[in-house]
This record gives C-alpha cells, structure tokens and sequence, in this order.
C-alpha cells in the first residue's frame, strides 16, 4: 500500500500528496503498470479524470475578472479577482497552477511509459500518446495564458525529492515550439472519432485543430488559424444544426467538437456555483447586468444562457445541482467559425467570407445579418458574438487580452495586468521561479 500511495504521489502530483487510505483508481506505475496494452488505456483515462478535476476553473477563471459576472462576499477570493485585484496570496491562483501541473505530470507520464509497452502496436501506442500530448498542449496553452514564463517540464518528475521539483521558467516562445509540436503530433495520430455516447469526451483530430485555430488565433497567425479551421470544417460543416439550449440540456452534441465528461461518480460544481437557492444552489458567482443588457431583441441565446429569479439573473448554462454531472465543452463548431472569420477579416476585408460565417452564429440565435462596413466595426461586431455565444465557456478573460481590449473593456491601463502573478506559495517552494511577474 505504502508503494502505491507513493506512487500516486509521484506520477500524479507535482505539490503536495494526500494519503488517503484506500487503492487510487489513477495511480500509474511503471512496475505495476504498463506492461500490458490495457494499461496504456487506463493511464490515459487517468490522464482525462485529471483534466476533470480542472473544469471549474477552466470555466470561472476566464469570466472572473470581465463583465461578465459580479463577485460577492460568498468567495472572497472569486470577489477579489472580479474587482480586479490580482495578487499573489490569492489562494485560488495557487490552485489553479497545481491542478494545470498535475494534469501535464499524467500526461508526461503517458508520453514517457507508453512506447515502452511489449506487444502493442506502434500505430495504437501512438494515438494513446497522441491523446497525452493534445492534453499537454491544451494545459500549456492555458498556463502560458494566465501565467506567462512557466516551466515546461515534459518528463515525468519520479522523485519526491524537493530539488527535483525545483525547475525554472522558460521563455514563452519556447512554451508555444513545444505546444505546437505536440499538437502536430496529435494532428498526425489521433483517431477520426471515438465510439459510444462520450465520444466526444476523448480528444480526435477534429478537437486537435480546433486547438489549433484557437492558438494561431491568439498569436495572429491568421493564415494557420484559417487552415486550421478549415480542417475542422471539412469534418463537421459550417452549418449549426444544434438548437443553441440543447448544446448545453443534451450532452456531446452534433456541433461538440471536445467535451469534458462528468456523471454521478465524476462530478463538478459548476450548477451549484451560478444557480440561486431557490434552484439548490449558492450563487457564489452572479451575472453582471452588463451582460444581460449586451443581447439582441430575440436573441435566442439570451433564454439559453439566463435565468431569472428573486428579481436577479443567473447562469443556467449548467442545469444539473443535484447530479453535478454537467459536461464542460471545451471545443465547437461556433467557435471555429467565428475564429475562421476573425482571421478572415484580418487578413482581408471587407471579406464575403468571413461576414457569411459570422452571421451563420447569428442566423442560429434567431438574428438577421449585417455587413459591418469597416474592419474596425466587423471587430466590435465579432467580439459581441464571440462574448454571447461562448459566455461561460473560458473564453472572454482571454478574448479580451488577446485582441488588446483590457483598457477599453475593463479599464486596466498597465499591460502587465494581462497575466497572473505566480502563486506566492509556488515561489516559496520553488525560488527558481523568480523573479515575479512584473507588475506584482
């Protein structure tokens, strides 16, 4: 026992362990691990429980700090990063940076154990690790965004000793060569599609370029974000067939690309953190009116997204308190679209093209066209979908930074401010980290 609780500790941890008396379902070890191929699938479904354990904050963090939400007493921490003060001693950072670094360990793990399996195919040995790496970029991805200069650690760490923990940060540029090798690689390997209802709960090559249109999007690589998408295109259309409400009340839809699945066993928090009492939740994040008051008359989404009780607004994106089982969709075939005409319209406009993909996600919630006559309003016009259609989805922080907003939109004048300070209790740790972001 004492053997594999250290494991668990090893393998699935990059902090702190703690010991739980009974066997750990996603415990991975190379002794007693990976000498068979159905070892190779029960690290990599490991590797996928880790990224569930990240959900809630992939969805909160990005909509924390925008007008999308108001913070209250309820979360103190929430409320501190909704007013916009970003500090150190923010506990919440400190768990964001430990779940993101668990997950990149699993799935070191995963790239590291699997090519050494006896009697495995290569061809299935390399859409397990293609899974792995797709997970690892993702997660770095999302590190690089909130934190800037991390460490990029892609070996598994197997030593509890401290100094082995101890890695600085590299550069950002070094961050994304890598994102995008592992990506690339996940193009190359990954299955078509997965079988069985969760299909979309396991990452395809469909969910590895539309990773990669949101990544060459941020960096302005707008012809690579254009093929990207158009990969995913030619598998799912540029038709949105789902009824806006039913992406969220029916799970892996036509136009889910990537989902994060949850049941009763695998549970998040997500409804009971945005529905009131009166519906058996806390409401420890409300809706900011600035919201409400951006849709459209006839907006289809707005019903969608926004509930109203007790003479206020909530979120009912996520519906489920008493099962906690909501799925969290990472990738859709709105988003593609709507990157495709961002990247579209920077390249070109005015652009026929991208104006017929934005006003596919308008034509879908109930809206007429319209034909922006200047890039600068085709900007403010995408922006606005982009904030309805993906709300609540870790999305709008990241939108906001990404298109040079922070001032005009939330008023934050020093650029610093478009990253995170690192978590104080991680410098403690890990003095490597230094010095601190600027600004902080």
């Amino acid at each position: 026992m004492k053997k594999i609780i250290l494991l668990l500790c090893i393998y699935l941890t990059v902090a702190s362990c703690d010991v739980i008396e009974q066997e750990p379902i996603d415990a991975v070890s190379t002794q007693e691990l990976f000498v068979r191929p159905s070892d190779a699938e029960a690290a990599i479904v490991g590797t996928y429980r880790n990224l569930a354990n990240t959900g809630l904050n992939y969805v909160v963090f990005a909509e924390l700090p925008t007008k999308n939400t108001v913070g209250n007493a309820l979360n103190r921490q929430f409320e501190q990063m909704n007013n916009l003060i970003f500090v150190a001693d923010n506990s919440q950072f400190g768990i964001l940076w430990d779940q993101q670094y668990v997950l990149v360990n699993s799935a070191n793990v995963v790239i590291a154990k699997v090519p050494g399996i006896p009697g495995m195919a290569d061809a299935a040995k390399n859409a397990i690790i293609a899974e792995a790496r797709f997970l690892r970029a993702f997660t770095y991805f999302n590190l690089v965004r909130y934190f800037g200069p991390v460490p990029l650690i892609t070996s598994p760490t197997e030593s509890p000793d401290v100094a082995a923990l101890q890695v600085p940060r590299a550069p950002v540029d070094a961050i994304y060569k890598q994102i995008l090798e592992d990506l690339d690689f996940a193009k190359l390997n990954l299955p078509e599609t997965h079988a069985g209802l969760g299909r979309t709960g396991r990452a395809t090559k469909a969910a590895a370029y539309a990773l990669g249109a949101r990544i060459h999007l941020t960096r302005k690589s707008w012809a690579l974000a254009i093929a990207d998408a158009n990969q995913v295109i030619s598998r799912k259309g540029e038709t949105l067939s789902v009824a806006y409400a039913n992406l969220f009340l029916t799970k892996n839809s036509a136009e889910s690309i990537f989902e994060i699945n949850y049941d009763t066993q695998l549970q998040n928090n997500l409804a009971t953190t945005f529905l009131p009492a009166s519906l058996s939740g806390t409401r420890t994040i409300q809706i900011n009116p600035n919201l409400v008051a951006a849709y459209e008359t006839g907006d289809l989404r707005k019903d969608a997204t926004l509930g109203f009780a007790n003479a206020d607004n909530y979120l009912k994106k996520y519906s489920r308190p008493g099962t906690k089982d909501d799925n969290i969709i990472v990738l859709r075939l709105a988003e593609v679209l709507l990157s495709k005409a961002e990247a579209l319209a920077e390249t070109s406009y005015p652009n026929a093209d991208a104006l017929k993909l934005l006003n596919e996600v308008r034509r879908r919630a109930g809206l007429g066209a319209i034909a922006p006559a200047t890039l600068a309003d085709f900007r403010t016009a995408l922006y606005k979908e982009r904030r309805l259609e993906l709300s609540f989805e870790g999305h709008e922080w990241f939108d906001i930074v990404r298109t040079g907003r922070l001032q005009q939109i939330l008023g934050i004048t020093d650029n610093n401010k478009s990253i995170w300070p690192v978590p104080s209790a991680e410098i403690a740790r890990n003095p490597k980290l230094l010095p601190q972001n600027p600004g902080y």
